[in-house]
């Protein structure tokens, strides 16, 4: 089985996928079962420090708001590695599509319509930091125009 998700492989140390399953370290929760474990905590840390400030003594008080405050910089970090991990496969995947339209042009003879392409995308492309730039677009109408003779 291919392994795409940089997870390692079935028997890997670090674990595997299988199916939807995603064996890490041994725990063979599915991806489902971890995102609800992950909202239930999110949900119950901040429930039970409330409840602490009115009944608890001032040791779980303290320990449960310093967990709280370590949970939300954890939770800050998903978020951005998600918001990553999206980028990366969003212009890994485009990018890809475009070296493979690419190569099976070449491999037709179509140079000409490869380097057209080309330049029509460097020259339509605009680096931001704000927004992906229209980055899949761009490369699905070279792949288009690669297909034309």
């Amino acid at each position: 089985m291919s392994n795409r998700t940089g997870l390692g492989t079935k028997r890997g140390r670090m674990g595997g996928v299988d199916g939807n399953k995603i064996n890490y370290l041994g725990c063979g929760m599915d991806l489902y079962g971890r995102q609800v474990l992950v909202i239930l905590l999110t949900l119950a840390l901040p429930t039970a420090w409330l409840v602490a400030e009115f009944k608890a003594r001032p040791a779980v008080r303290r320990t449960l708001g310093i967990l709280m405050f370590l949970w939300s910089f954890g939770i800050a970090f998903l978020i951005g590695a998600m918001r990553d991990f999206s980028a990366n496969v969003y212009f890994t995947n485009a990018t890809k599509d475009l070296l493979s339209a690419s190569v099976t042009a070449l491999n037709e003879g179509k140079t000409q319509a490869v380097v057209r392409e080309w330049k029509q995308v460097d020259e339509a492309f605009e680096p931001t930091y704000e927004n992906r730039a229209g980055y899949r677009k761009k490369v699905d109408r070279a792949i288009e125009g690669m297909k034309k003779p």
